[in-house]
């Protein structure tokens, strides 16, 4: 299984409109909103699963920027 978290920089105030409609995406769990920033957790098998999600979250009405995060133990370097 993939797991990509992501942040989501969104416009002042629309955090907790835009964490109920990402609540309700498949393969989408919320991990936290602050300010204006949600993370979250993208997690399926398939590959375009998350390219999709991650532009049709782009796409969204009040999001300034999706961005990945990764972490060192994430990426394919001994």
């Amino acid at each position: 299984m993939e797991i990509v978290g992501l942040i989501i920089k969104v416009e002042r105030g629309g955090g907790e409109e835009l964490s109920k409609a990402l609540s309700a995406m498949s393969h989408v769990s919320i991990q936290g909103v602050k300010d204006n920033q949600i993370v979250l957790l993208l997690d399926t098998d398939d590959v375009h699963v998350i390219a999709r999600n991650t532009k049709e979250i782009n796409e969204m009405r009040g999001v300034v920027g999706v961005y990945p995060v990764f972490s060192r133990d994430s990426l394919p370097i001994p």
